[in-house]
């Protein structure tokens, strides 16, 4: 159960990135969609890392599906690392005043791209827990708003967005994994993302035409410096995932992990300073529509996998028959 906990932080913790704890990418989704949407869109979440996990766990993957995959994931990472630094630096800048925060993060992140995953998600069982406490103390203060009504394809895009980088996590940890541990992987991810977007929702439908509704929010409660925290441990867990999932990519490429570290430096002096919400409505679009891609692909080849066993224990079966 341990393994299994430490598993799921690692996916939440990848997927609520400054986009999620600003309630930004919550609005982009589920403003015109409803709060039945987001329910939907954890469910669907949990499926998925069920299916990534078995994935993890094929023997006979498709190289086409692998690789594109893992060419689509790389991307991904790139992206979403650099709309993280961005998200910092204006955060620490708007409630702080304190400029070039973005390359101190990414100096943090590039120096814990030396070590190996473990140290990830030990972070994040630290971490996540307490951003779920923190979010809800700022839901509690300030109440919330709930629209109703559901949209499919906004719970579909916005699932398959997050399980580029969570799926990744999820299919390179699944092979460890047993039958139970994964079922328990999927019902774990779907009741703590529905948790923590439950309260993001209810949070950002009181400020959706902010840039950062849920700072927002927070700040005119007189909770900018916690709603600081919860946005800066966010970016902070998601900065660290997207960077493993870079940094392995990168290292099969490089074997040398002060490449690494100076690539990840170099990329957090670019970003600092650049206008996060323009990154976001730029980006995390077209990142959902390629997470549904992959989600497609992987879909396609466990089935295959699944008629191609069945084939071959029908033929099997055949040829002790005929002995």
């Amino acid at each position: 159960m341990r393994y299994v906990f430490k598993l799921v932080f690692l996916f939440v913790g990848v997927v609520i990135g400054a986009g999620f704890a600003t309630g930004s990418e919550i609005v982009l989704y589920f403003k015109n969609s409803g709060y039945l949407s987001v329910l939907l869109a954890s469910l669907i979440m949990g499926a998925l890392s069920v299916i990534f996990c078995y994935f993890g766990k094929l023997q006979k993957k498709s190289k086409i599906v692998n690789n594109l995959s893992k060419i689509v994931v790389f991307l991904s990472s790139i992206v979403t690392y650099c709309v993280m630094i961005s998200g910092t630096a204006e955060l620490i800048y708007t409630q702080f005043g304190i400029k070039y925060f973005g390359i101190i993060t990414g100096l943090i992140v590039a120096v814990l791209m030396l070590y190996d995953i473990r140290i990830v998600k030990v972070l994040n069982l630290i971490i996540v827990p307490l951003i779920v406490l923190i979010m809800i103390v700022i839901l509690a203060i300030s109440g919330g708003q709930i629209y109703t009504g559901i949209d499919f394809s906004s719970s579909l895009k916005y699932a398959g967005m997050n399980m580029l980088l969570g799926g990744y996590f999820m299919s390179e940890e699944g092979d460890k994994l047993s039958h139970k541990q994964i079922a328990m992987s999927g019902v774990l991810v779907t009741l703590v993302m529905a948790l923590l977007m439950s309260v993001c929702y209810m949070i950002s439908m009181q400020a959706p035409v902010s840039g950062m509704p849920v700072f927002e929010v927070a700040r005119s409660y007189g909770l900018g410096v916690l709603a600081a925290i919860v946005v800066y441990l966010a970016i902070f867990t998601t900065l660290i995932g997207s960077g493993r999932a870079f940094a392995d990519m990168i290292l099969k490429i490089v074997p040398h992990k002060w490449f690494v570290f100076t690539l990840f430096f170099t990329l957090g002096c670019y970003f600092d300073g650049l206008d996060f919400a323009a990154l976001v409505g730029f980006c995390y679009g077209e990142i959902g529509e390629l997470g549904l891609m992959v989600c497609l692909m992987v879909i396609c080849n466990m089935i295959y996998a699944v008629i191609l066993k069945a084939k071959n224990n029908y033929k099997g079966l055949s040829n002790k028959l005929k002995i």
